[in-house]
């Protein structure tokens, strides 16, 4: 599902661009908020953990190699940020 994730978008994330780190977060917020949700069952809870997750996500985001699927990359980010909250 890269495609759905363009790699220029990720490249401009990776350089630093804030617009392109809000349209990417834009994108990605709506599927890993309910991830969050899932595992934490509560929602201001799973609020904070979003935030850490794209904190965690920005952080490592240049470790992303452009193979299988971003949102299965990222979507484990947002597992591992609850499971450690």
């Amino acid at each position: 599902m890269t495609e759905a994730f363009d790699l220029k978008l990720i490249d401009s994330c990776i350089n630093g661009d804030r617009a392109a780190q809000k349209v990417l977060y834009d994108r990605l917020a709506p599927r890993m908020f309910p991830v969050c949700i899932r595992y934490i069952g509560d929602r201001v809870q799973a609020e904070d953990i979003l935030q850490d997750g794209f904190v965690t996500l920005f952080t490592h985001l240049k470790n992303y190699k452009g193979e299988g699927s971003f949102e299965g990359w990222a979507r484990r980010i947002f597992v591992t940020t609850a499971l450690m909250s």
